[in-house]
């Protein structure tokens, strides 16, 4: 599948802020199964972009805007294609439990940490799966995700993004995220390594949930077959319209953005919004990487722009 993706950020101010430091994880990755053609990244206001791998291979952009401003916008765009066949989880040979000779960069995914807690609420919930030895990984994969899918609802405004799996758990309902570490809560109780991933999922006759923004799902080790990915929101295994950005031991490794600004009594609104289409060719003059400014204003004397500031205020609450 070959597909251009359009991943737009704003971020707003209630008053001017003199600085801002933002980390970006909106480059999608290469695999195997996955090929970057081309990424753009434009920000604004203008200011210098830079990047680097983290510690496991996502690409990270970072940047700072040092003049006085109150709003921030991020536009990645993105032509990926995949080659990336929905797996049959139960045709692996694999069975439980594992006895794999797992190496040292798998210990952070098979350990609990950050919002992978574990609860004497989890260690019940992964007793109805009942394994036995010998049974099969892919099968026990199987009925984690639909255990998952059939007994929380997908609801917003329930949980934030580092709420611990415990929320969940309590009050049934949650967002991908919620699911996502569910599952991984799930997978490290029984000794399967699981590890988070974020990225875009382009819709599928609109039957997916969570697709118009930022996406998260997990990978689960199989000796025999490498890293499965899982979406439990969706209760799908992971296909060609999936795009992966970034994957780590649970969200706090992947965030899209995420960084400090400088301002005294200043609240902050952000509102993201992601577009995909189906391409039927590669598009001519493909960059491989650039970075582009967006005209947004920054105000040099930030004690005069206040104060146009607060007579815009006053002016708009007088014609209300």
């Amino acid at each position: 599948m070959l597909l251009k993706l359009t991943h737009t950020t704003d971020l707003n101010y209630s008053d001017l802020i003199s600085e801002s430091v933002m980390e970006l994880r909106m480059c999608p990755r290469q695999e195997q199964d996955q090929h970057r053609l081309s990424f753009t990244l434009a920000v604004g206001p203008p200011t210098a972009a830079f990047t680097y791998f983290d510690w496991l291979g996502n690409s990270v952009h970072w940047f700072t805007v040092n003049s006085f401003h109150k709003q921030i916008k991020i536009v990645a765009t993105s032509v990926v294609e995949t080659d990336r066949p929905r797996p049959v989880p139960q045709r692996f040979k694999d069975s439980w439990p594992l006895h794999a000779d797992f190496d040292y960069g798998i210990y952070d995914y098979l350990h609990f940490g950050g919002p992978v807690v574990e609860s004497p609420a989890l260690h019940a919930l992964s007793k109805e799966l009942a394994p036995t030895e010998g049974s099969n990984v892919g099968e026990l994969a199987l009925a984690m995700m639909h255990l998952i899918a059939d007994r929380f609802e997908y609801k917003k405004g329930m949980t934030t993004a580092a709420s611990p799996i415990t929320d969940i758990l309590a009050k049934g309902s949650g967002v991908c995220q919620d699911f996502t570490h569910l599952m991984i809560g799930l997978a490290r109780s029984l000794r399967i390594p699981a590890r988070y991933v974020s990225g875009l999922v382009h819709p599928d006759a609109e039957r997916f949930r969570g697709f118009t923004q930022t996406h998260a799902w997990c990978e689960l080790l199989f000796p025999s077959g490498g890293w499965i990915g899982f979406d439990p929101t969706n209760n799908c295994i992971v296909g060609p319209n999936f795009v992966k950005v970034a994957y780590g031991r649970d969200y706090r490794d992947v965030p899209p953005n995420k960084g400090q600004y400088t301002g005294k009594d200043v609240t902050e609104t952000i509102d993201v919004m992601v577009h995909s289409d189906v391409l039927q060719a590669i598009p001519q003059e493909l960059a491989a990487e650039r970075v582009q400014s967006l005209p947004v204003p920054i105000y040099p004397d930030g004690k005069t722009a206040h104060l146009e500031l607060v007579n815009q205020q006053q002016e708009h609450q007088q014609q209300q």
